[in-house]
């Protein structure tokens, strides 16, 4: 449903105020619908290639979490009862705070004066780098990922985690 609902708005005309014009006009009765934003989307290349690009951070992330999430996911399911509980408890800390809160927490670590950036300068000055210039971490592709990967990746440990509970360890061993 949400996702008719958002198809349904790509053919819907600008509102006065940045939102949506109605559905349908007042006085004529006539539905506000158009193939314009469609007709824009085909004229300039740059949105495809936004979209491109879009697509490739969703499969890298999507990448990356599936390699982070597995082995955690692993490990929860594999634990002591006693240290599963508090370990879920560690995958749905994130949920508890906004995700502005913690996309700025992230801008915070990545940034010029922050501890990480600094440490990874005094790193770089060993390998003969400049100790003036900070290293960019932030806005930049990588620091998209990990925020991105930060965010989506107990989205992918939780379901994991419940396929691989259901797991009858009898079965590995007897494989083996």
């Amino acid at each position: 449903l949400p996702t008719l609902m958002m198809v349904l708005a790509s053919f819907r005309l600008a509102g006065d105020y940045a939102g949506l014009a109605p559905l349908q006009d007042a006085v004529t009765g006539a539905w506000n619908l158009t193939l314009h934003n469609y007709m824009r989307l085909l004229e300039n290349t740059s949105y495809a290639w936004l979209f491109l690009k879009s697509l490739l951070y969703a499969g890298i992330t999507t990448l990356c979490c599936i390699l982070l999430a597995y082995p955690v996911a692993w490990t929860i399911a594999r634990s002591q009862a006693k240290w599963r509980n508090l370990l879920l408890l560690l995958v749905i800390l994130p949920f508890w705070s906004n995700f502005l809160i913690r996309v700025y927490a992230w801008m915070m670590l990545l940034g010029t004066q922050s501890g990480l950036n600094k440490a990874l300068t005094w790193l770089l000055v060993l390998f003969g780098r400049d100790a003036n210039t900070p290293v960019q971490l932030l806005y930049t592709p990588l620091a998209v990922l990990i925020a991105l990967v930060y965010v989506h990746l107990p989205f992918m440990v939780l379901p994991l985690y419940a396929n691989l509970e259901k797991h009858d360890t009898a079965l590995l061993d007897a494989a083996q």
